[in-house]
Formats: C-alpha cells, sequence, structure tokens
C-alpha cells in the first residue's frame, strides 16, 4: 500500500509517498534532503483509518536516491496501536462497514 505522507524537519516541511509500512517503520520517496541520522515527524492519510496517523519522532536509518528508510521512535496518542492495526488488516473501511450493514439491513427484510 501507498499513502501520501508529509514530514517535518528542523529545516522544514515536505511531501512524500510512504510505502513498506510496518508497526516500527516505513519507507519514503520524497525530494527532502534527508540522511541517516535525522529526526522527522511524520503525518499521513490512510483511507481506512478514520483520521491522519501521525508519529512525532522518527529517525532517518538509510538513504539511497530519493528514498529514506524510518524507523519510529515516538508515537502521536493512540497511533502506535492504530498503525498495528492498520499494517495487520484488522481496520475496517468505512466503506465496508457500511456495506457490512447494508446486508444487515436486506438480510432482516428478508427474513
Amino acid at each position: 500500500m501507498r499513502y501520501s505522507a508529509s514530514v517535518q524537519t528542523d529545516d522544514g516541511a515536505a511531501e512524500g509517498i510512504l510505502f513498506d509500512l510496518s508497526a516500527t517503520g516505513c519507507r519514503i520517496q520524497s525530494n527532502a534532503a534527508l540522511t541517516p541520522g535525522n529526526y522527522l515527524a511524520l503525518h499521513f492519510e490512510a483511507p481506512e483509518a478514520e483520521s491522519s496517523l501521525a508519529v512525532e519522532v522518527s529517525i532517518v536509518r538509510w538513504h539511497k536516491d530519493n528514498q529514506f528508510g524510518i524507523e519510529f521512535l515516538r508515537y502521536a496518542q493512540n497511533s502506535r496501536e492504530r498503525i498495528t492495526d492498520l499494517v495487520e488488516g484488522r481496520v475496517q473501511s468505512v466503506a465496508s462497514h457500511l456495506v457490512g450493514e447494508e446486508e444487515l439491513v436486506l438480510s432482516a427484510v428478508a427474513a
């Protein structure tokens, strides 16, 4: 999966694309001027999640071309659990939740 992401460093903000999300890190593609050892804050939008997800403190572990390996160090409130749920497929999208409710209503009418 890929997600739109924004990174904030002491030098400013940049946009990017987040790939390879895990509970402890990710890969980001961006034109940001980051090098291994840089700290950053990360925010990203996942359509499956109800609101944006945030990692307050992350560190760049590797850099190649315009891609960066990011390790999550300190999560925003509830973000660690929400990211883990997203990675493990436990987040139910709003669309699938609504479809489930419609099926329930249709089943009740048909019975």
